[in-house]
């Protein structure tokens, strides 16, 4: 059973996106990052493996499908590298929030310097042809699309490696942050030039506000499906839309 979670209806967004912080924010406002809405469910995840009778037996998780909105408070046109790192933070109080990994973190992708334009990206112009490495986000306007970011949480598993602490019947705190790719020297300031008409360069670390997820002491739950697959449609258009 699908259990939907929007602004303060178990999911509370909290007032307080990160700023970026570059070089340049003296001269270049940055973006903010801000959680507009969420919702979540709980699911019986499976342990994947090769033998399924020697697994261990399915354990509780809480999904949690967001929208990130991006704002761009300032007087001109930034572009945005959209390659980035997620870091989930997560707590059980306020106050300092612990980096979520869901596995031991040795197969994590490493994102490079750009120090040259993908084929697909016009040298001339950002955004046309259309692509995925950079979006324009106007002045006093907003990144459009939005993104969707997609997390589970362990809510109560037990692990031979790693202990996580049981979440039923408490508060979590979540907070995500990325890490935009950032651009060579060289390659920033050709494009600075290049790119005027259209906005500025710009690459940081943006940090979203921090939301907070009651679990119930005994959540109704359901096998996991696919993220591509939602459980209910209707939650998922409210993030998506």
């Amino acid at each position: 059973m699908r259990t939907s979670a929007l602004l303060c209806a178990g999911v509370c967004l909290f007032e307080g996106a990160g700023q970026a912080a570059t070089a340049r924010d003296a001269i270049i406002t940055g973006p903010t990052a801000v959680a507009t809405a969420a919702n979540a469910y709980y699911c019986f995840e499976r342990v994947r493996g090769l033998d399924p009778e020697r697994l261990p037996e399915a354990y509780l998780v809480l999904r949690l499908r967001m929208r990130i909105e991006y704002l761009n408070e300032g007087a001109r046109p930034v572009i945005l590298p959209l390659e980035r790192e997620r870091i989930v933070y997560t707590a059980l109080k306020p106050g300092k929030m612990n980096v979520f990994k869901p596995g031991l973190g040795l197969f994590d992708p490493v994102i490079k310097v750009m120090d040259a334009l993908p084929p697909d990206v016009n040298p001339d112009n950002p955004v046309d042809p259309k692509n995925d490495v950079f979006a324009v986000i106007p002045a006093g306007g907003q990144m459009t699309p939005p993104l969707v970011e997609e997390l589970t949480l362990p809510v109560s598993r037990k692990g031979l490696i790693r202990k996580y602490p049981d979440l039923r019947g408490h508060r979590v705190y979540v907070k995500l942050q990325f890490v935009h790719r950032a651009l060579a020297p060289a390659l920033e300031a050709n494009l600075s030039d290049r790119w005027s008409r259209f906005g500025v360069p710009w690459t940081g670390t943006l940090t979203t506000n921090t939301i907070l997820i009651d679990v119930p002491a005994a959540p109704q739950a359901e096998p996991c499906k696919d993220f591509n697959t939602p459980a209910h449609p209707a939650l998922d258009e409210e993030v998506t839309k």
